[in-house]
C-alpha cells in the first residue's frame, strides 16, 4: 500500500471518530434544550404578568428554533453516515 493510501485511510478513521464526538455533543445539547423548553412551559403556566409571560414566550420560541435546527443537523449527519 502506498503512503498516500495509508494517510487517506488514517484520515478517514480520524474523521469518523470526530463525527461521533460531534454527534454525542449535539445529542447532549439537544437534551438540555428539551429540558429548558419544558421548564419554560412550566414558568409560562405559572406567570402572572403579561409582560413576564411575553418574555418567556419569546425565550421559548428561540429555544424551539435552536432545538429544531439541532435536530435537523443531527439528522443530516446521520444520513451522511
Amino acid at each position: 500500500m502506498k503512503t498516500k493510501n495509508i494517510v487517506k485511510a488514517l484520515r478517514d478513521i480520524l474523521d469518523l471518530d470526530n463525527r461521533k464526538k460531534k454527534k454525542n455533543a449535539l445529542e447532549k445539547i439537544l437534551k438540555k434544550l428539551k429540558k429548558n423548553e419544558s421548564a419554560l412551559k412550566k414558568k409560562i403556566g405559572d406567570a402572572k404578568g403579561g409582560k413576564q409571560k411575553k418574555s418567556l414566550l419569546a425565550q421559548l420560541k428561540v429555544t424551539r428554533a435552536q432545538r429544531k435546527k439541532g435536530e435537523s443537523s443531527l439528522a443530516r449527519s446521520a444520513a451522511k453516515g
